[in-house]
């Protein structure tokens, strides 16, 4: 060991970082990643990881390269970089310097973590309606977060001084992980049914992966189907899982849980305060003014003299009795003269009735005399109408009977079977009537009515004849 020369650590980086730089494979390649961890100061520079399934590298992007990119980076965003690599000397650690970048596609991590919480939301477990409201003091909470952890001790911390008064109950369950999901449901499903009035679900701060636990399904179901309201403080502020929107309410940081859940002691105690003293005040102030009141109730005269409370009313009751009593009198005598009012017109009424039951009577005996005449009148008319009817209709009948004898005759003259009866025959072919030679030839089948019958024959020869009745030529 003594043979070889000691070197310091500053000048074995800087070896390493002349001997990157100054090789062309390592300067100005092309890699494809995705961005992870992505921070973006105040001074301009870009400080990130690009990563694959398999591995992953730190980058730096300085602020006179990155005013050159067009489109938004953020954790997740796939991109294709040129860069050389470098060492930083103050921590040792190999690195790429980016000299520019061009977009490539999402990451496959936050692809799937869009594509989840597409559907969750479209399932409503994200609705703000579903979400309960928490306790304004709580007295007893659960913990569910992993053992031993930075943001365990953050949480009692901040619990112990902002509210002291309250009981907490640890959950403890795996926070990072493949298994982890399983864990924390099963914590979750513990706390739930321990009877608490609220549920913290945190962790600290790390990358997609790490906080990648929290972005599953059924953890997400499973806050969803909880009774008891549930805050999560997961990572940083700009992180945001999946188990985040499906909670009743997302804090920032573990330390933001506790004091979104529970209210500072200190204020609660201050507010008290002002409570009581405005309280104490406004008392005081009533009794003051009740006090004076009564004692100008009690300097007015009716506690001076009481019987004042009496005297007029017993005065008015007095005239009212007095009036009362004359208006019974008035009411009686009214009431004599409505007897007698009512004995007189009883009286006339049935004298009325009387005159008017003899008029309907005599209108009824004349009524029937003449309504025996005037039905007797039309018994003579209607039987004089029959009469007339009968004659009417025996002369109608006559005359179409003789009507129907003529058209018969005449129809009967005309008849063909008539004409047949007196020799003559009709000679027909196929049921059409022959009128002419020149529907037959020889050898057709035809058939000959006559008076008594038909006769069926053969054509043998057809003679036509001029207008003198001539023959002539056969067909």
């Amino acid at each position: 060991m003594s043979e070889r020369r000691v070197v310091s650590v500053s000048r074995l980086v800087s070896y390493i970082r002349q001997s990157l730089e100054s090789d062309p494979v390592l300067t100005g390649f092309l890699v494809e990643g995705e961005i992870s961890n992505l921070r973006q100061p105040y001074s301009g520079h870009w400080y990130f990881s690009l990563k694959d399934a398999n591995a992953s590298m730190n980058c730096v992007m300085f602020a006179s390269a990155n005013r050159k990119v067009s489109f938004p980076v953020q954790n997740g965003t796939k991109v294709i970089v040129r860069g050389n690599c470098s060492v930083y000397p103050q921590q040792g650690a190999l690195q790429i310097v980016v000299t520019a970048m061009k977009q490539s596609g999402i990451g496959d991590l936050y692809q799937q973590l869009e594509l989840l919480k597409q559907k969750l939301s479209k399932e409503g477990l994200f609705d703000e309606a579903h979400k309960k409201r928490l306790p304004l003091y709580p007295m007893d909470a659960a913990l569910v977060t992993g053992n031993n952890t930075a943001a365990r001790e953050d949480v009692l911390i901040t619990f112990r001084k902002r509210w002291p008064v309250a009981r907490i109950t640890e959950y403890p369950a795996p926070v990072q992980g493949l298994d982890a999901p399983p864990k924390i449901i099963e914590a979750l499903k513990k706390a739930d049914e321990g009877g608490h009035q609220v549920i913290l679900l945190v962790r600290g701060g790390g990358s997609i992966e790490d906080l990648w636990c929290f972005n599953d399904e059924a953890l997400a179901r499973c806050i969803y189907d909880l009774k008891t309201p549930v805050v999560t403080g997961i990572g940083h502020e700009i992180d945001f899982t999946i188990a985040d929107f499906a909670a009743d309410v997302r804090a920032n940081t573990p330390t933001g849980a506790v004091e979104t859940a529970f209210p500072d002691i200190h204020d609660v105690r201050q507010d008290l305060m002002n409570r009581f003293v405005r309280m104490r005040q406004s008392t005081l102030n009533r009794l003051s003014h009740e006090r004076q009141r009564l004692n100008r109730n009690t300097q007015r005269p009716v506690f001076a003299r009481p019987e004042q409370l009496y005297s007029d009313q017993a005065l008015k009751l007095d005239y009212l009795r007095d009036k009362l009593m004359r208006k019974e009198n008035l009411t009686l005598a009214k009431r004599k003269q409505l007897t007698e009012a009512a004995s007189s017109l009883r009286a006339c009424i049935r004298e009325s009735v009387k005159v008017q039951e003899k008029k309907i009577s005599d209108i009824q005996i004349r009524l029937a005399v003449d309504v025996k005449k005037d039905l007797a009148d039309y018994t003579k008319q209607i039987q004089r109408h029959e009469v007339q009817m009968q004659n009417r209709t025996v002369y109608a009948m006559n005359a179409q009977r003789n009507l129907l004898s003529k058209n018969t005759a005449l129809l009967d003259a005309y008849s063909p079977l008539k004409v047949l009866s007196r020799g003559y025959s009709i000679a027909a072919k196929k049921n059409e009537t022959i009128r002419s030679i020149h529907q037959v030839a020889s050898g057709d089948a035809i058939t000959v009515r006559v008076s008594d019958g038909t006769i069926y024959a053969e054509v043998n020869a057809a003679e036509e004849q001029d207008g003198t009745g001539k023959e002539r030529n056969d067909i």
